[in-house]
């Protein structure tokens, strides 16, 4: 695996990830006081994991784009990365206990 590939990948990764997120916290259908469907700690590593694999990809197109210039497939993807990271970051927020 190349450097510049990385965020291709973490950002391929990064959307079922999400969607585990999700589907996974929410509730199950008509019981709104019951808890998520997949297990606290569960949720914690998957929010977790997707955050330092997108933040990974951010500083790896970061980089390449700094040496080897802006492409717009490279700015998508850092762009991507990055908000993806935001969105793992906000579920790693509201699932930690407090």
């Amino acid at each position: 695996m190349k450097r510049q590939q990385f965020p291709a990948i973490a950002l391929t990764l990064a959307v079922p990830l999400l969607g585990a997120l999700w589907i996974g916290g929410s509730s199950p259908a008509g019981e709104a006081e019951s808890g998520s469907l997949l297990p606290l700690l569960t949720l914690l590593m998957i929010s977790e994991f997707g955050l330092i694999l997108c933040l990974i990809g951010v500083v790896l197109g970061f980089q390449h784009g700094r040496h080897q210039g802006w492409t717009g497939r490279h700015l998508l993807m850092t762009v991507g990365c990055a908000l993806s990271a935001l969105a793992f970051l906000l579920q790693l927020i509201r699932w930690w206990p407090l």
